[in-house]
């Protein structure tokens, strides 16, 4: 009988030897790498292939690293009881589960050819991309097992055939929030990036009254065709203010859109995505403003800037004026039931000094041929070059649940007769769309209500607003009955001739300058005389609106 391993000759024996050890060391080699964390529940894979057979599977109690990509039949199980981290360097896993209610956070790129099941937990990119293949498919997602998208990460799903409400598995926080794609035409090669918020659009209008506390961001690229996106809010937790007055919403990156639809029974909102990067929530019906307007009081021809000593003196209200004394009863709020506020930053030093804040403006939105119906009203905020701002000190004033449509435009002022366009003549176009609403120049325009003497003309030949009006009666004068003049003296200085205020936020400082004095120079009273009845005490001016 031969042995098992026969040797002709001595170099075949050296042969064989070696090419059995140096198989033996290898397999130790991989069997080191792939178990040296074996303590600590932690899978290594540095430059060896490593399979899992079909029906079989691996649980990692601690982080998974790869080198290599994983293409097993086989489950991955990640089932830590602290969070674990997964590190694909870039590369592909087949079929991954995730079971671990502290998370599992991602270290690089990550793509999934097979199945991705939620028993527990969820997926945190943290800055990263999980993509999901063309044939990729997801199982068990819901609140608290999802993929959240957070430090600027997303879930991207590539597309071959194409697609009929696939499900992207992604939420924040604990709530579930996922996005069904559709598409048709001819996409092959083509990839949706899905990134998830729960809070409110950073592109949102500032003071809308209803929206959502979520948002979502879709990227895409090499859609030939048609692609759709329906996202899924939270019923409750998602909506502030009144859920039936949300449309859905699509951002640009110019405009917002109300393109979409809204499904309230379902919590889902739905669009034809046509641009390659779009922003995508819920808001309440919105038109905005664009306007300029100049008060007489502070501003100076010379450098054609309003001066800002109110702010600088730090005595400009942060919440709105006109609903309280002594401005209530002059400033009538419709539709407007909370009291506009504005973050202190706002009024801090610009890096432009012409978009600093001078005052808060009042404005009224009116229908009707007449013009003389007041439909909503807003408190916004004006800058020193005349600059009409919402509270956040730069963006276009919101008017919410307003129907696209031309409407007159009235602003008024604490201490200044306001002014109106000419419903005769003008009636600016407010939409949605920032680059299609209407511009509103009070300070030039000669579609203004009431001709020319319903407003004052700087030297440098531009419209502002009379200033003067100290006991906001709509009315200034300089004698007789409930003229200006007398109200600065008795009811603001008490009848002290040599008194000077400093640092008020007054009606009676009609030249802003936060001080109020009835003589010496800059004074209150000869600014009315001088400058707004050019030195007359017999002309009075009216406040002129429709």
């Amino acid at each position: 009988m031969k042995p098992l391993l026969y040797f002709y000759n001595y170099e075949q024996r050296k042969e064989v030897l070696l090419t059995c050890m140096s198989r033996i060391l290898f397999m130790i080699f991989c069997l080191f790498t792939v178990c040296a964390n074996q303590s600590k529940g932690q899978l290594i894979i540095d430059s060896v292939s490593f399979d899992v057979e079909t029906g079989a599977k691996v649980t990692i109690t601690n982080d998974l690293t790869s080198a290599k990509g994983l293409p097993s039949t086989g489950k991955y199980l990640l089932q830590g009881a602290d969070s674990q981290s997964i590190n694909m360097n870039g590369k592909t896993i087949s079929n991954l589960e995730i079971d671990n209610a502290s998370g599992v956070w991602l270290q690089s790129d990550v793509k999934l050819t097979g199945l991705l099941k939620f028993s527990n937990g969820k997926i945190i990119t943290d800055g990263h991309s999980f993509t999901l293949s063309d044939i990729a498919e997801v199982s068990g997602m819901g609140n608290d097992k999802f993929i959240e998208t957070n430090n600027s990460g997303q879930v991207i799903k590539d597309i071959a055939l194409n697609l009929s409400s696939y499900e992207i598995p992604v939420g924040a926080g604990t709530l579930y929030r996922p996005v069904f794609l559709s598409t048709t035409g001819s996409n092959t090669g083509a990839h949706v990036g899905i990134q998830v918020s729960d809070s409110a659009s950073s592109n949102k209008p500032p003071s809308t009254s209803d929206y959502l506390k979520a948002n979502w961001t879709i990227t895409s690229a090499g859609i030939n065709g048609t692609l759709s996106a329906q996202a899924r809010y939270a019923a409750t937790a998602d909506v502030v203010g009144n859920e039936e007055n949300l449309k859905a919403y699509i951002f640009n990156g110019t405009d917002w859109s109300s393109s979409g639809t809204i499904n309230t029974m379902g919590n889902t909102i739905s669009y034809p995505i046509t641009n390659t990067s779009v922003n995508i929530t819920a808001i309440d019906k919105f038109n905005l403003l664009k306007a300029k307007v100049l008060l007489q009081g502070p501003y100076n021809a010379s450098s054609q800037l309003m001066a800002d000593n109110l702010r600088i003196a730090g005595v400009i209200p942060l919440t709105e004026p006109y609903s309280q004394p002594p401005y209530n009863t002059a400033f009538a709020k419709i539709n407007d039931p909370i009291a506009e506020t504005a973050d202190d930053t706002v009024f801090d030093d610009q890096p432009l000094k012409s978009d600093d804040i001078v005052d808060w403006v009042f404005l009224e939105l009116r229908n009707t041929a007449a013009g003389n119906n007041i439909i909503q009203t807003r408190s916004a905020l004006v800058q020193r070059d005349g600059d009409i701002v919402d509270i956040d000190g730069k963006s276009p004033v919101t008017f919410n649940n307003v129907a696209d449509g031309n409407y007159t435009v009235a602003v008024r002022h604490r201490n200044h007769l306001g002014n109106s366009t000419d419903p005769a003549t003008f009636t600016p176009m407010l939409t949605e769309k920032q680059s299609a609403t209407s511009f509103v120049d009070f300070t030039a325009s000669s579609f203004l209500f009431g001709g020319t003497s319903a407003h004052g003309v700087a030297s440098d030949g531009k419209f502002v607003l009379w200033g003067g009006d100290a006991n906001i009666n709509g009315i200034v004068r300089f004698a007789g009955l409930n003229n200006d003049k007398d109200f600065i003296y008795v009811n603001s200085l008490n009848s002290d001739a040599s008194a000077t205020l400093s640092d008020v936020y007054s009606p009676a400082d009609v030249n802003m300058d936060s001080k109020i004095k009835f003589n010496a120079l800059a004074n209150d009273k000869d600014f009315i005389y001088t400058k707004v009845l050019e030195n007359s005490s017999t002309i009075i001016r009216t406040e002129s609106l429709p």
